[in-house]
């Protein structure tokens, strides 16, 4: 999760580290340049009450804060708060102006979105998938559209993936998890009920589940054994169409798929080329 939501957030923050969440949060200009003594002096608190709040972040200390935070603070200048995401161009426009303004959407939209990525997120989210011997994805409306695309990839690489939501056929699906299995769930908002049941069978039945949504406060996402969230920029009922969630979506299943080909890269890649090979090698057998 994202250091300036979880400064906003709060959750479990003592009194001390309410009061240096609250400082970083209304001083962002200033904060970058700070030592750790600085940032104590100014916040009235002390060294060790800094270095408890970095590590209750899950960060190894102040210096790994700081970096994080700059790089957050960077990409929050050149994020798409100057590109309305539910209406990204105005009656009148030509074209090409509608063009550019979908380019900037969607190159916004994964700048955004990279800042939101961790590594060991990424790396146990491919772990989890390499493992698994069947993956079943949650995935309705659009969102299916981009669970359709995850599921041709992953076909290449010999990776058994069902729709499980296609169909209306989820309960089936569900029930049919082993823990040598994993889900996944693609929901921008994470507010299906049938998610949450679904999620709560497979927490029951220990078995592992991804969810990747914008919406990392709910049920579903604290029930999952990993969260990975997407930014929550568009409003539910009020957009010309879901460009930004989709992009992001898209991207970060790009990501995990990549991620999930460099484990086994020499594998994978060889085995590609054999099913081009033994295809059109058995097609000339037929035809002679």
């Amino acid at each position: 999760m994202k250091l300036l939501l979880q400064l906003k957030e709060m959750n479990h923050f003592t009194p001390n580290e309410r009061s240096i969440a609250a400082y970083i949060l209304t001083h962002k200009e200033s904060i970058l340049p700070m030592s750790i003594q600085e940032l104590a002096k100014a916040t009235y608190t002390s060294h060790s009450a800094l270095n408890r709040l970095t590590h209750k972040l899950g960060l190894a200390g102040y210096k790994e804060f700081i970096l994080k935070l700059a790089r957050e603070f960077q990409m929050d200048v050149h994020s798409i708060s100057n590109v309305d995401v539910n209406y990204p161009f105005e009656h009148g426009e030509t074209p090409i102006q509608v063009a550019k303004e979908i380019a900037e959407v969607m190159k916004a939209t994964i700048e955004k979105n990279f800042a939101f990525l961790e590594n060991a997120q990424l790396a146990g989210a491919a772990e989890i998938l390499e493992r698994a011997g069947k993956i079943f994805i949650y995935a309705l409306g659009d969102s299916e559209i981009r669970a359709k695309s995850f599921q041709n990839k992953l076909i290449k690489i010999n990776k058994y993936a069902v729709i499980a939501t296609e169909l209306s056929e989820w309960e089936y699906h569900t029930v049919n998890l082993t823990q040598q299995d994993c889900a996944i769930f693609l929901t921008y908002h994470g507010l299906s009920a049938n998610n949450l049941q679904a999620a709560k069978y497979l927490t029951r039945n220990s078995i592992p589940f991804i969810t990747i949504t914008a919406a990392h406060g709910t049920e579903l996402a604290k029930l999952s054994t990993l969260c990975i969230q997407v930014p929550e920029d568009e409003v539910k009922h009020a957009k010309i169409g879901t460009f930004s969630s989709q992009i992001a979506f898209e991207y970060v299943l790009n990501v995990i798929y990549s991620c999930i080909y460099r484990i086994n890269y020499s594998k994978n890649k060889l085995a590609a080329r054999k099913v081009v090979k033994d295809f059109y090698t058995d097609d000339v057998k037929t035809d002679l």
